[in-house]
């Protein structure tokens, strides 16, 4: 924890200052690779974001910050391990996102990766 993480701090200054006083604050926090969903490819900001409960599609794109001009959004995958098994899962996110059909917000759940394909011209 920050307060155990100071405590040892402290004690190494010891040896070269008196009674030190150490605060740690954690400015961000992405969790365990098992804890987070990954978007790569052409994703505008590509990233881990934690997961947090009942998380969709839509709220990983809106965290990336959408897709680029690059992006086939409806060629995507979703990388899901299932019993030990890694699964695909193709995924429509033009329609999600250019489109606004809701049939296409899956939910997502913690260590899925969803990579953006990237279109031919």
């Amino acid at each position: 924890t920050s307060t155990e993480l100071a405590r040892d701090i402290e004690k190494a200054y010891a040896q070269y200052v008196r009674q030190p006083v150490v605060s740690v604050i954690v400015n961000g926090f992405v969790g365990m690779p098992d804890q987070q969903v990954r978007v790569v490819g052409e994703a505008t900001n590509p990233m881990s974001i934690p997961y947090s409960k009942h998380m969709t599609l839509l709220d990983v794109m809106i965290a990336a910050g959408g897709m680029t001009e690059f992006a086939a959004g409806n060629d995507s995958v979703l990388v899901r391990m299932e019993n030990g098994q890694q699964r695909s899962y193709a995924v429509r996110l033009d329609d999600l996102l250019k489109d606004g059909d809701i049939s296409a917000n899956l939910a997502v759940y913690p260590g899925d990766i969803l990579i953006i394909s990237e279109s031919w011209f």
